[in-house]
Parts: structure tokens; C-alpha cells; sequence
């Protein structure tokens, strides 16, 4: 398990909120701040869990992250299909 893990995870999902909020604009604005509140609170949290060398709370938190990556499975760049 490594930073890089959780860093593409997140960096994926701030990806799709983003698009998600400017195509629901204003309306999708809030739904926006508490998702990403949320999806960034799991990448925080799997950093520390691997700087602390907590592997199985990391692999946790990733799964986590792909719970709420589960909307865009289909996105050429999710991190479970995107080539490396």
C-alpha cells in the first residue's frame, strides 16, 4: 500500500465531483462541497494509515474510495481500468 494509491483514487474522484458539480451548477454546488469534504476525508485518512504503516486500514480506506468511485466504473481513467 502506498501514498500513490490513495493519490490516484482521490485524484480521480475530485475529478468526476468536479465535472459533476460544473454540469449541475448551481444546484449540484452543496451536494459538490459534502462529497468532496467527504472523499478528501478518506484520502487524508488512508495517508496517515499508511504513514503509521496500518496496511489493513488502508486497503480499507481504498475500498472505501471505490464505493464512491462505484458511479464511474465505466470512465476510461477510473484507477481499477486506466492503464498504467
Amino acid at each position: 500500500m502506498s501514498l500513490q494509491t490513495g493519490a490516484r483514487w482521490w485524484a480521480f474522484i475530485d475529478d468526476r465531483l468536479d465535472e459533476r458539480m460544473h454540469a449541475q451548477y448551481p444546484e449540484g454546488r452543496d451536494a459538490y462541497h459534502a462529497d468532496w469534504r467527504a472523499a478528501h476525508s478518506l484520502m487524508q485518512n488512508h495517508a496517515h494509515a499508511v504513514a503509521r504503516g496500518d496496511d489493513d486500514q488502508a486497503d480499507r480506506l481504498i475500498q472505501q474510495m471505490r464505493e464512491v468511485a462505484a458511479d464511474w466504473d465505466g470512465h476510461p481513467d477510473h484507477p481499477d481500468h486506466a492503464v498504467a
